[in-house]
């Protein structure tokens, strides 16, 4: 049985999906915090990874499925699997199954950004280790176009992590609808730059009757990240998270924002607050 939130929010209905898990270097994913003090907030495995849950949102509005950062997908090496212990289960598939839907059932797909364990599900294996196509073929996928240049050129640093057989595909599918900057994709759903994680990340955001959610993928990926310095080695620009943080912990504070979670192995939205100089994440309680 696959444990799958679902939250009404006004006139969308917000679904939180897996897509299995990986995991992280600890040194990595909190990058100047010492392990004397993450190791409080998660416990490592024998090499030194924390584990991170892949946690796609759905949201059905009146007229969409919309699908937000699909998640890993299954396109990896024997290598790469032991690299980031890889787990596929339960997979996309089976989460979009669980509530009676299948891959051509998705109208839209947003990323947040182009990393392998966001989008890395978006397309699977023709020829395996070959050619891969689109998963979800009814689907235009909404790419910011800055975000699109770097992972097409990407350098040393960043190239690991854009993975072309991930994104090409559904270009030669002609399935991307590119954006720049800052947007509103349609009345339920816009998108708003914040940089940081990548120089073009964005969140997303879904609102309807007043109430909103959003989904704030690299920029805050679990609890254990909530703090400000908390940012990660894998950040392109750490300092502006920081920056970004700040703003968005009190916009989300004063909207009383439904914070979604991309990477947390135990929940998926809260609610934000501060109290006695400490940002808390509440979680949300359907009862």
């Amino acid at each position: 049985m696959i444990d799958i939130q679902k939250i009404q929010l006004g006139k969308c209905e917000l679904f939180f999906l897996r897509d299995g898990e990986f995991w992280l270097d600890g040194g990595g994913y909190f990058g100047i915090v010492p392990k004397v003090i993450w190791q409080k907030l998660v416990e490592p495995d024998e090499r030194n990874r924390v584990k991170l849950h892949i946690n796609p949102m759905l949201i059905k509005t009146p007229d969409d499925l919309i699908l937000i950062d699909p998640g890993l997908g299954d396109k990896y090496t024997e290598k790469q699997r032991k690299m980031y212990r890889i787990g596929n289960s339960p997979s996309i598939y089976e989460s979009l199954a669980a509530i009676d839907l299948t891959p051509d059932d998705i109208t839209m797909v947003v990323a947040s950004h182009l990393h392998f364990d966001h989008i890395g599900a978006c397309t699977s294996w023709k020829v395996e280790g070959e050619r891969a196509e689109p998963v979800f073929k009814n689907a235009p996928h909404y790419f910011q176009k800055g975000e699109w240049q770097d992972a097409i050129h990407a350098n040393e640093r960043t190239k690991a992590a854009y993975l072309k057989h991930d994104f090409m595909p559904i270009y030669e599918a002609g399935l991307i609808k590119f954006i720049d900057g800052s947007c509103r994709i349609n009345p339920y759903i816009r998108v708003e730059i914040t940089g940081g994680h990548t120089k073009w990340h964005q969140i997303i955001f879904i609102e309807s009757e007043g109430k909103t959610a959003v989904f704030w993928g690299g920029i805050v990926s679990a609890v254990t990240h909530l703090q400000i310095p908390y940012t990660m080695g894998f950040d392109l620009y750490p300092v502006e998270v920081m920056e970004k943080r700040r703003e968005l912990y009190q916009r989300a504070i004063e909207g009383n924002w439904l914070v979604c979670l991309e990477h947390d192995p135990a929940v998926r939205a809260g609610y934000l607050s501060y109290v006695e100089n400490k940002y808390v994440y509440t979680p949300y309680d359907s009862s």
